[in-house]
């Protein structure tokens, strides 16, 4: 009897996961032009608040880039670092990797784009996908006004309903807007008209 309610006690902890979907990150012609790009897709509520990564490449993840200061470049990823900044406060670096990282694909910037699957509840979700390509310098992003970054990191976004299903085709991601351009904030800068070859990073990015 006590072995039945101990089981059934760890069971109801246990989350269950309703549905798979398979995410579809397609290359553009700006994908490795100058330089890797670092990318990061999470979730988040319908209030906006953070879920999980999905997905986020190594260098981002780890905060490894060369020449980088400790803390990594805040300005690669923003949007994304900021996120998690409000759930963890001021993250060490275990604590990064740990507390984030734990379901997520984890991997080195991949040639052609990616494709990778994910368990997610039967909610709302909004889905995220920030990318961001260094030295990606244009007549308005200049390397006295930029830094290192050139144009800022581009954010694409949808929302996955809460009945999505294997019936319903598929949701493509909007761009939405860009990340700060020297990381001095997590917010979306929705003005997107300065940019060139930062809309091309990316073909697509679909959820399926």
């Amino acid at each position: 009897m006590k072995k039945s309610l101990i089981l059934a006690a760890l069971f109801s902890c246990i989350p269950i996961f309703a549905k798979e979907i398979t995410v579809c990150v397609g290359a553009g012609e700006h994908w490795k032009a100058k330089s890797e790009p670092q990318f990061a897709i999470w979730l988040e509520d319908e209030k906006g608040n953070f879920v999980k990564t999905l997905y986020v490449t190594k260098k981002a993840s780890k905060k490894s880039f060369i020449f980088s200061p400790k803390e990594g470049r805040p300005e690669s990823l923003p949007i994304w670092y900021n996120a998690l900044k409000k759930v963890n406060g001021q993250p060490t670096m275990d604590d990064f990797i740990e507390k984030n990282f734990v379901d997520a694909v984890t991997s080195a910037t991949p040639k052609g784009g990616v494709i990778f699957k994910a368990e997610i509840e039967n909610k709302a979700y909004f889905i995220n996908a920030e990318f961001n390509t260094s030295f990606d310098y244009n007549d308005f992003y200049t390397k006295k006004n930029s830094g290192v970054n050139g144009q800022p990191s581009v954010l694409y976004c949808a929302k996955i309903p809460a009945d999505f299903g294997s019936s319903d085709g598929e949701i493509l991601l909007s761009l939405s807007g860009t990340g700060s351009v020297d990381g001095s904030d997590g917010f979306l800068h929705p003005d997107t008209s300065n940019l060139t070859t930062a809309k091309k990073i990316v073909q697509a990015v679909i959820v399926k």
